[in-house]
């Protein structure tokens, strides 16, 4: 097995269970309170962690800011998940984010200069057009 794919299995349920429980708590609190307690519950994580770490946190400021600016994109794109799953079909929005993957793909492509195989862009159109029927 792949180191990479228990890992990746923990992605997928992670990130299913969260971008299945904002439904319920947009029902009882708003979407900007929602995002508080996301972040309190991050920051929770986040300090357990340090505790682990010990005294090997790494502090390059480039590294550090560069991890600080994807925090706050993050929080910022789940910020907006909830807006929209407050107001539509947590099916249709839930798939339609699926998208961000796009932006990594050319982000990856553009900055990085990686490549991909005739088969990986198959795959990607196939998803593309999966997304387009889901979300009509």
């Amino acid at each position: 097995m792949k180191p990479w794919f228990i890992p990746t299995l923990g992605v997928i349920l992670c990130w299913g269970a969260w971008a299945f429980l904002p439904k319920f708590s947009a029902q009882y609190i708003s979407d900007r309170s929602a995002i508080v307690y996301q972040g309190l519950g991050g920051t929770i994580l986040a300090l357990l962690i340090l505790i682990n770490l010990g005294n090997s946190l790494e502090t390059h400021p480039k590294g550090a800011i560069l991890a600080i600016v994807a925090g706050m994109l993050n929080f910022l794109g789940v910020l907006f998940y909830i807006k929209a799953i407050s107001k539509g079909s947590i099916a249709i929005v839930s798939t339609l984010s699926a998208l961000y993957p796009l932006v990594v793909i050319v982000l990856g492509l553009v900055v990085l200069h990686e490549t991909l195989t005739l088969k990986q862009m198959i795959g990607i159109g196939f998803a593309l057009v999966a997304i387009a029927l889901i979300a009509t």
